[in-house]
């Protein structure tokens, strides 16, 4: 029995780093071992924000990979961006502008047509059943919309994102017909795919209406990491962190307890460990207690598990804006692989909320509850104190690579046959 051919578009890819690149790295490597024939299409010397050549070093040879060169201007955008967005410097502003109007779907648009052409004459000579473009960006599903469109190949559209509801594109001035045309294409990849892949409950939910065909394939991480105590009270938060994801009060309760409890205040360690805004890292409670508080750049995905691997806490949190609820960070399922109590940030009728209560794997709080979130961290640190494991998490294991990958090999059978 022949074994069924995949090809995978997808932007991030090794020596991608960060969280984006991790989903269709592991879910590439677990489908080979179920017999897969896998190609992935990516782009050449792509101007990604991380950079992590360690993870080359984990592609199963068996996968097939062809870079295609981009032209990419987004490195106009990326300095600073979330910084920019907020600017009152009139150039900045010109500079977004222009990035949300003239940029459709998004800057990696000049990558669509040559990959479009390259796929079409791949899928032709060696007869590959089944196309995955996986976003954001976005650019990739108008890719496979081309595809689609020239060849009878079965499609998947897997959004780890929603699109017109993009987050980012909440806080860009983007005109109202740009809006709508992104409204437009996402609803004709909606219909045109045979089958939709999303990263959330809610979303799934979402474009169920438009197509029935829709599954929620979650994140996931590779394998339980062994947990490597050091003698402080240690909270960590790896990743990215922008202005609208700042847990201001968290930074206040910390500052309070330790004014409050000297030792708490000996035994605490803050440990950040990612990229951050400006807004975060001049916060005013941080200051009083910045002995406590280290930000670190990033580190590869390596170096990182030794590191987290020492937390006794973690934190998470999403996106505080209005209406924002169906985006489940994939650090999220990171933090899962350390079996340590996460102190999550997110609005209470979110995906995020509701897999965190399923899983018992922390507490959530919305960006205004100091009480609760204050008597959790006393909690958690009155069981550092004695010693005390009370944390007991429920089925973080079906979140493996391994378990969710048996979702999606049925997924793909069910799709193609």
């Amino acid at each position: 029995m022949k074994n069924n051919k995949l090809l995978i578009i997808s932007y991030y890819w090794p020596p991608s780093g960060g969280s984006g690149v991790q989903r269709w790295l592991n879910f590439s490597n677990s489908l080979v071992k179920k017999g897969w024939d896998i190609t992935v299409f990516t782009a050449e010397n792509a101007n990604y924000p991380i950079l992590d050549n360690e993870l080359q070093n984990n592609i199963d040879q068996s996968i097939k990979v062809f870079s295609i060169p981009i032209l990419e201007p987004s490195s106009l955008f990326k300095k600073n961006s979330s910084d920019n967005i907020k600017s009152s410097n009139i150039f900045q502003k010109i500079k977004l502008w222009i990035r949300a109007n003239l940029f459709f779907p998004d800057s990696r648009m000049f990558w669509i047509k040559d990959v479009t052409k390259q796929a079409i004459n791949y899928i032709k000579n060696n007869n590959i059943d089944c196309l995955i473009t996986t976003a954001p960006p976005f650019s990739t599903h108008i890719i496979g919309l081309n595809i689609k469109k020239n060849t009878k190949i079965k499609w998947i559209t897997d959004f780890r994102d929603p699109w017109s509801d993009f987050f980012q594109f909440k806080l860009l001035p983007m005109s109202a017909y740009i809006r709508n045309k992104h409204l437009k294409f996402e609803n004709k990849c909606l219909n045109y795919a045979d089958s939709i892949i999303t990263s959330s409950p809610s979303l799934t939910e979402k474009y169920s209406l438009i197509n029935s065909s829709s599954y929620t394939l979650t994140n996931g991480f590779n394998s339980f990491i062994e947990n490597n105590e050091t003698d402080k009270f240690l909270i960590m938060y790896s990743g990215v962190m922008k202005s609208i994801q700042n847990p201001k009060n968290f930074w206040k309760v910390l500052k309070e307890i330790c004014l409050e409890n000297e030792n708490f205040s000996n035994d605490l360690l803050v440990r950040l460990i990612g990229d951050f805004d400006k807004e975060i890292l001049n916060n005013n409670d941080l200051k009083p207690i910045e002995s406590k508080v280290k930000f670190e750049k990033y580190l590869n995905k390596s170096k990182l598990d030794v590191e987290m691997s020492k937390a006794r806490v973690l934190i998470l949190s999403s996106v505080n804006l209005e209406s924002v609820n169906n985006i489940i960070p994939g650090k999220l399922f990171y933090y899962f692989s350390f079996k340590r109590p996460i102190i999550a940030f997110s609005k209470l009728n979110s995906d995020v909320s509701d897999l965190i209560n399923k899983t018992n794997s922390g507490l959530v709080f919305d960006y205004s509850n100091e009480v609760d979130l204050k008597n959790y961290i006393l909690e958690l640190y009155s069981n550092y104190k004695l010693k005390k494991n009370n944390f007991k998490p429920k089925d973080l294991a079906s979140f493996s690579y391994e378990n969710l990958s048996e979702k999606l090999d049925g997924l793909l059978n069910k799709t193609i046959n």
